[in-house]
């Protein structure tokens, strides 16, 4: 991304790709500012420019998972009933292509949560929005709630290492969800 300040924008993304490297390779406990500013080849004060914080550090990095999620699955032009059935699919899609490594940064982030409890605000921010849309198409509010709570409990299983599915268990549950979702948004409007 380029603006006014291009080398400032590559370093904030910098300096978040190596919160990010640094998460996935241990903990938010490892993360310090002079670390991060190190790894990164930028000095404290570059860094501090972007980021006041080692909280505000993570809550940026939080920020942009948000936001890649959403890239990934919105269209803010389709119709409300068009829109949501892309949402589904994206987000089925995108919970079980998700790698080990988002997967343990996503962890780690939830952890640190217990510190800085407002790295949750754009999470909870994204369903708060995310449900409103649901809402808006109310014969598929009730499954539209329902797979994106599944997929929630799918990740969240996965993430803190309670359940690992097979490769095989993946595919099928993939399938089951996104059958449900082409199904309920085949069948005839009211």
């Amino acid at each position: 991304m380029t603006s006014a300040h291009g080398a400032r924008t590559s370093n904030r993304d910098a300096l978040l790709d190596v919160l990010e490297s640094i998460i996935s390779e241990g903990s938010v406990h490892d993360v310090t500012l002079d670390g991060v500013a190190a790894r990164a080849g930028v000095t404290k004060g570059g860094l501090i420019y972007h980021f006041k914080s080692k909280e505000a550090l993570l809550h940026a990095l939080v920020e942009r998972m948000r936001a890649k999620v959403d890239a990934h699955c919105v269209d803010p032009e389709a119709d409300p009933r068009a829109a949501i059935k892309k949402f589904l699919i994206a987000r089925i899609n995108y919970a079980f292509t998700m790698g080990p490594q988002e997967k343990k940064i996503m962890a780690n982030l939830l952890a640190a949560a217990s510190t800085y409890p407002s790295l949750l605000v754009p999470v909870k921010g994204m369903y708060d929005s995310r449900s409103g849309d649901l809402a808006q198409v109310a014969e598929s509010a009730g499954l539209a709630l329902s797979v994106w709570t599944a997929l929630d409990g799918f990740v969240m299983l996965e993430m803190l290492n309670i359940r690992h599915f097979s490769d095989l268990e993946k595919q099928q549950m993939q399938a089951a969800l996104i059958g449900l979702v082409e199904q309920q948004f085949a069948a005839p409007r009211d």
